[in-house]
């Protein structure tokens, strides 16, 4: 799901989230949030149920799908996967788009509904037309797998392109990756697609700087020493130095 701001004081925020729990049903979400991840002090998963609840009542739609999520993992009470998804389906509905993508996650995976790869998608697309992150990540991610579908890699590398754009940083390597396998079909021969390649060495040079893991970084690095390689091949292809 995509995230929200947070204070650096978490103790002091939750204590002021909380007295005005009772009257905002925002103030309620984010109380629920430190109870069920201890950001107060104190983790009472319980309390955070029973607060999700009431913020979901009084209109907040993430709230609904965070208690969905209780639900589905079997959090404080006994897991209840098709609750789970449908609490989430209906914050979907009213539009939030990370609520949007946690259903499409259920769709996917066949969790607490059928294994469905077309609603999945159908859910992602909405909430990736709002900007979400993970949703385009997965829509890549779809493209690259062929579930639901034939695989089509010039898809996939421009939904990893968006989901970059939309601040998934792991991304880069995959929108390279994507680009490198259109551009060198045959590898490790040729023909070499010297456009294709000049995009993925550009997505492998902002993953080796900007990919949050050390081993993405060291694979946008060796892929870059690869395309070194293949750029030599192209030159010869058209008959260069």
């Amino acid at each position: 799901m995509g995230g929200h701001g947070r204070p650096a004081d978490f103790p002091l925020a939750c204590r002021a989230w909380e007295s005005g729990a009772t009257v905002s049903a925002e103030a309620a979400h984010f109380t629920a949030e430190c109870y069920e991840h201890g950001h107060g002090g104190t983790r009472d998963l319980a309390r955070a149920m029973d607060l999700y609840r009431q913020a979901g009542e009084g209109g907040s739609a993430r709230s609904l799908c965070a208690l969905g999520l209780m639900y589905m993992a079997g959090e404080a009470v006994p897991a209840d996967p098709a609750r789970g998804a449908e609490l989430c389906r209906r914050a979907a509905e009213t539009g939030d788009a990370n609520a949007q993508t946690d259903l499409g996650d259920f769709y996917r995976e066949g969790k607490g509904v059928p294994q469905d790869y077309a609603m999945a998608r159908s859910w992602y697309e909405r909430a990736a037309a709002q900007r979400q992150r993970n949703a385009a990540y997965h829509l890549g991610a779809l493209d690259w797998s062929g579930d639901g579908g034939p695989v089509d890699m010039a898809s996939a590398g421009r939904w990893m392109e968006k989901a970059y754009e939309f601040g998934r940083r792991d991304a880069a390597a995959l929108a390279g990756q994507a680009a490198f396998l259109r551009a060198v079909p045959n590898a490790p021969s040729g023909p070499v697609d010297i456009e294709l390649l000049a995009l993925a060495k550009r997505w492998f040079l902002v993953a080796m700087t900007e990919d949050p893991k050390p081993e993405g970084r060291a694979y946008a690095a060796v892929m870059l020493a690869q395309i070194s390689g293949y750029e030599a091949m192209a030159r010869q292809q058209t008959g260069g130095e």
